[in-house]
C-alpha cells in the first residue's frame, strides 16, 4: 500500500516536472518569436530616407510627396505621402523605401509633368523636354540616402532649392543640370537647318562628350546608381535629340535605312545603342528612346516611317520581341493599359 501511494506520488511529480518543461519551451519559443519580431521591425525602421526642409513664400499649409515613374504613366496613385507645414515654414515626412525612385515634392495635388502630357499624348513622346519638368517643383533620384534636408523658395515659375547641410547636394547638382541641359554652346552642333549627317554627328559627340565629363565613370554599371541616372539622361538625350534632327532634315536617308535595316548608317547604329548599357529604368530619355525602338522597329515592319504606332496587339507582340528582360516587362505592362483603354 505504501509503495502504491509513493508510486502515485512520484508519478505526479513527473508529470508536474513535463508540464513545466512544457511551459518553459513554449515561453522560450514566444521570447524568441518576440525578440525575432522586434529585430524585423527595428530593421525594417531603419531602411529608407527621411526627407525634411523649410519651405519660404508659400500660402500651403501641405506639401506632397510624389513619385514619377515615366513606364507607370497612366498610373493615378503617384502621391506616396503628405505632410503638413509648420508657422514657421518645416516640414518633415516619415520614413520611407525610395532607393532607385524619382520623387518630387509640391505644396499641392500635383500630377507629374511627363504623366499629365504622355497619358493623354503618348504620341509626344519624341518631342523635346522642357526643363520645368524636373525644375518648376523639387525633384529628387534617390538611392541610400538616410535623409535629405533642403531650403526650398517656392515660385511661380522655377523653384530653387539648397542644402545647407550637403544631404542634398546630388538633388541640387540633379537640378542644376536640368535647369542648364539646353545651354551647353561647346560646338557647331545645328539643329536647325539641313547639314551634312556626318558633320552633325561628330559635333553632337564632341557636345555629350562635355556633358558626361561632369559625372565621372563612377557606379555606371549600377543601373540605380545615381550617376548612371545622369549618364541615362545624358547619353540618350543627346541621341534622341539628334534623331529628330536626322528624321526631320534627313527622310530621304531614313525611308533607305528602315527599308534595308542590314545597312550600314549612323541612324542604325543609334538604335543598336539600346541594348549596348544597362541603362537606368528612371531615366525619362530611356522611356523616350524605349517608345522610339518598338516604333522604329514596327517602321522596319511596316516599310514606311511614322514617329508613333498606336497601342495595338500588333505592336505589343513586336514589343515583345524585340524588348527584353525587366524592361519588357515594364514596357507591355504599359501597353497593356493603353490598349484597354482605346479599348
Amino acid at each position: 500500500m505504501l509503495n502504491r501511494k509513493f508510486t502515485t506520488f512520484n508519478s505526479r511529480t513527473n508529470h508536474s516536472r513535463d508540464v513545466t518543461k512544457h511551459l518553459m519551451k513554449n515561453l522560450y519559443l514566444i521570447l524568441f518569436s518576440v525578440i525575432t519580431i522586434l529585430s524585423c521591425d527595428h530593421k525594417t525602421e531603419k531602411s529608407g530616407t527621411i526627407i525634411s526642409g523649410r519651405i519660404n513664400q508659400t500660402e500651403s499649409q501641405t506639401v506632397y510627396l510624389n513619385e514619377i515613374n515615366h513606364f507607370d504613366n497612366l498610373n493615378e496613385h503617384y502621391i506616396i505621402d503628405s505632410t503638413s507645414i509648420s508657422e514657421n515654414g518645416e516640414f518633415i515626412f516619415k520614413k520611407h523605401n525610395l532607393k532607385s525612385k524619382l520623387v518630387s515634392i509640391a505644396t499641392k495635388d500635383f500630377k507629374p509633368f511627363t504623366y499629365q502630357i504622355y497619358s493623354i499624348a503618348p504620341q509626344t513622346y519624341f518631342f523635346r523636354n522642357c526643363e520645368k519638368f524636373f525644375t518648376s517643383i523639387p525633384t529628387f533620384y534617390l538611392t541610400n540616402e538616410e535623409s535629405i534636408n533642403i531650403n526650398w523658395i517656392e515660385t511661380e515659375n522655377i523653384d530653387s532649392i539648397s542644402s545647407p547641410d550637403n544631404s542634398g547636394a546630388l538633388q541640387v547638382k540633379l537640378r542644376e543640370f536640368y535647369l542648364n541641359s539646353n545651354k551647353i554652346d561647346v560646338s557647331n552642333l545645328d539643329y536647325d537647318s539641313k547639314v551634312k549627317i556626318e558633320d552633325n554627328w561628330k559635333q553632337m559627340l564632341k557636345e555629350r562628350a562635355f556633358d558626361l565629363e561632369s559625372i565621372g565613370n563612377n557606379n555606371l554599371s549600377l543601373n540605380e546608381s545615381f550617376n548612371n541616372f545622369l549618364y541615362s539622361e545624358i547619353y540618350l538625350g543627346h541621341l534622341n535629340k539628334f534623331l529628330n534632327w536626322y528624321e526631320q532634315f534627313h527622310p530621304e536617308n531614313v525611308e533607305l535605312a528602315i527599308n534595308n535595316p542590314l545597312s550600314k548608317s549612323i541612324y542604325l547604329e543609334i538604335f543598336n545603342e539600346y541594348n549596348n548599357h544597362n541603362w537606368n529604368s528612371k531615366s525619362l530619355e530611356y522611356y523616350k528612346f524605349t517608345e522610339r525602338y518598338v516604333n522604329h522597329h514596327m517602321n522596319i515592319k511596316s516599310k514606311s516611317f511614322k514617329n508613333y504606332y498606336e497601342p495595338t496587339e500588333i505592336k505589343r507582340n513586336l514589343a515583345d520581341r524585340v524588348l527584353e528582360r525587366e524592361n519588357r516587362e515594364r514596357y507591355l505592362k504599359l501597353i497593356d493599359k493603353r490598349i484597354k483603354n482605346v479599348l
